[in-house]
């Protein structure tokens, strides 16, 4: 029937404009936020293959940077992570669109004939082309997302970090990077790294999707920012979101470096206990080393990416309520 493609076509539009608006907020972040993954690389890399004599601040890792390749060197990895990110992030936005319709609930206080609309399925949506989610359904649609993003950029992901540290090879882009990785470590070179990856990447976004969306239900109750912008609860959230978030994922991200910077064939157990006998001889704290770039890193990227991507959707949600306005018209006549 004419009303189940106009559903359909209107969760295709959804979808694709989750994308859209995913892939720009995360190239933006991508571009802007790089010296901070650089930095956080070298660290955990410096420690991790040369132990305790290699243990710096981030200052010394900074002017040592750039004293060896200019400030351009602090971003250095910039193309392969506007890949990764950008299709990273267009890939978990869709995803969290469409699961987040799959466990949405009817706001209350919007109906169809309102400044809401209608879902396929039966939800409701509010003027902001948003469905009400609960904390639990939050932490699924997270880690789920995560896990498909995770696994389809893992190629890209290894030879960035391995940029990141050993720096570029001469006259070779990022793809003949990921070639020449395939030729000589096969598929397992490719996916190096990918569990503690998914166990780092995963954790994360679900603590975060939970907080973030529970935070935003609660300070849109609140007196004080009732008549604020949308933007401002946007980066509140996202920021107080990614600080838990980022300190609680730590331990694993550094056994995400410490595999893909390992050039053997060392299982995911074997680099495991490397990392232990690293903490058994620097203390515990290495489990955190390169921590603050990784938060400050989180921080910015959450409120860039979550604010410009709310902002994005929110005005393709004009855009698309007036194209499906325009088909009820002529569905009409």
């Amino acid at each position: 029937s004419s009303s189940e493609g106009l559903s359909t076509g209107k969760a295709a539009l959804e979808t694709v404009a989750s994308f859209a608006s995913g892939c720009a907020s995360g190239v933006l972040s991508a571009v802007i936020l790089q010296p901070t993954d650089v930095l956080k690389t070298k660290m955990q890399g410096n420690v991790l293959l040369n132990g305790a004599q290699q243990q710096k601040t981030v200052l010394a890792v900074t002017r040592e940077t750039i004293k060896q390749g200019g400030v351009r060197a602090l971003w250095t990895g910039t193309k392969p992570a506007i890949v990764r990110v950008g299709l990273g992030i267009g890939v978990y936005m869709s995803v969290i669109e469409v699961m987040r319709k799959k466990f949405g609930e009817v706001e209350k206080g919007f109906t169809a004939t309102g400044k809401g609309g209608d879902l396929p399925g039966g939800h409701q949506v509010n003027e902001e082309g948003k469905v009400r989610i609960t904390p639990l359904n939050a932490l699924a649609t997270g880690a789920c997302a995560r896990v498909i993003a995770t696994i389809l950029v893992s190629p890209i992901t290894v030879v960035k970090t391995r940029v990141e540290y050993f720096g570029a090879e001469p006259r070779k882009n990022f793809v003949q990077c990921v070639m020449k990785l395939a030729k000589k470590e096969g598929l397992g070179g490719l996916y190096r790294g990918v569990l503690p990856n998914i166990a780092s990447s995963v954790p994360f976004s679900a603590i975060y999707y939970s907080l973030y969306t529970s935070m935003q239900d609660r300070l849109a109750q609140a007196d004080r920012l009732r008549d604020q912008p949308p933007v401002v609860r946007n980066l509140i959230s996202s920021s107080c979101a990614a600080v838990v978030a980022t300190l609680t994922t730590q331990p694993a991200d550094i056994l995400r470096t410490q595999a893909q910077l390992d050039f053997s064939s060392n299982s995911a157990l074997k680099n495991a206990q490397l990392l232990y006998s690293r903490c058994r001889e620097l203390g515990f704290r290495t489990l955190f080393v390169g921590s603050g770039p990784r938060v400050t890193k989180r921080i910015f990227q959450a409120i860039l990416v979550w604010t410009v991507y709310e902002e994005l959707f929110r005005m393709t949600a004009v855009m698309r309520t007036k194209l499906t306005t325009t088909s009820d018209g002529e569905d009409g006549k």
